[in-house]
């Protein structure tokens, strides 16, 4: 997969926007900026964990709106026709990429036609790819192990086959802090050469979001260290958390969805193996998400034994101002302090 910046050099007339915006502080303390008068540069970006990212490297310079709302499911959100043609006035239009957006690749594809200058960050930041199990495949200290009924193909189950056959490469690198801050280096190079703005200001300011994501990893290393290895089981939603088990040394017994987004429903074969495999390894917790229901994560407890927790983690999305998670840096320690909490 080509892994390059689909920049085209253009600037387009500014002009108002009125797809959500999500505002509030960013993760240093910072006040995100207002809404545009027409006067600064327009951003948009896909995603809220990228909207807080961006924030933090254009500061007050430029208006940053986001398109996918907080605590809301980017696989399968699809944008309004108002929103459709508002993307087409932005200066710039940052996305993860990686087939995250499912809903909102015509959208972006449409945009780029036109003329919009894209940032698709995943193709920069040296993504995992999907294993033939469905799950991303790191070079860490993870490691993934996949019950029979998740790779085994029947009339009840899901065949390898059909597991990620939209996408190559795992969208949710956000889960390594080293990676989001190569995402922030390529976010200010993108910015600077299609916005105008002062290139060493936004050198300067993303450098010092990059010192907080240095402190976030060595904090993060720290604190999942008080974890026994033995104990370092992940059992998900979905496989959103494989950069995490990659870079802290994480196991990913299972998920209950059997591939990266929640439009695969998982059999009941499925979820009878997962249960087997939690009773036999003794796992203490099921993490559900934010962005989905956590009723199969319940039911799968239940069928275990009251013994096994059922914990909410932010995956794809950050929560609301007062959820503890409202910016990338705060999801990212809360997510550590109840995987913790739960495991250790």
């Amino acid at each position: 997969m080509a892994r390059h910046l689909r920049l085209i050099a253009a600037l387009l007339t500014l002009g108002a926007l009125t797809v959500t915006a999500c505002g509030g502080t960013s993760s240093d303390g910072s006040t995100a900026p207002p809404e545009g008068d027409g006067s600064n540069p327009r951003i948009v970006v896909t995603t809220s964990i990228l909207g807080d990212v961006t924030r933090n490297v254009v500061g007050d310079l430029a208006t940053v709106e986001v398109i996918i709302p907080a605590d809301t499911d980017p696989h399968d959100f699809e944008p309004s026709a108002q929103q459709a043609a508002e993307l087409r006035d932005a200066d710039l239009i940052i996305a993860n990429g990686l087939l995250l957006e499912e809903g909102l690749l015509a959208t972006l594809e449409s945009a780029e036609a036109d003329g919009v200058t894209l940032l698709y960050v995943g193709d920069v930041v040296d993504p995992l790819p999907w294993n033939e199990e469905g799950h991303s495949e790191g070079e860490g200290g993870g490691a993934v192990a996949t019950p029979a009924a998740f790779t085994d193909g029947d009339e009840e189950g899901h065949s390898d086959e059909e597991s990620h056959d939209d996408g190559e490469y795992d969208p949710h690198f956000w889960f390594d802090p080293v990676r989001v801050s190569t995402a922030t280096g390529a976010i200010a190079e993108a910015v600077a050469q299609n916005t105008g703005l002062n290139a060493d200001t936004l050198n300067r300011q993303a450098a010092a979001y990059q010192a907080q994501l240095a402190e976030l990893d060595t904090a993060l290393e720290a604190q999942f260290a008080t974890i026994p290895a033995e104990r370092r089981l992940l059992v998900t939603d979905h496989d959103a958390f494989g950069y995490l088990a990659d870079r802290y040394g994480f196991e990913i017994l299972g998920t209950v969805y059997p591939s990266g987004s929640e439009l695969a429903e998982p059999s009941a074969g499925d979820l009878a193996a997962l249960a087997e495999l939690i009773t036999e390894t003794g796992v203490p917790a099921i993490f559900s998400e934010n962005i989905a229901s956590p009723e199969l994560a319940d039911a799968l407890a239940a069928e275990v034994g009251n013994e096994v927790a059922v914990v909410e983690l932010f995956s794809d999305s950050v929560g609301g101002s007062d959820s503890g998670a409202a910016t990338y840096v705060a999801l990212m320690r809360t997510n550590a302090e109840r995987i913790t909490t739960a495991l250790g």
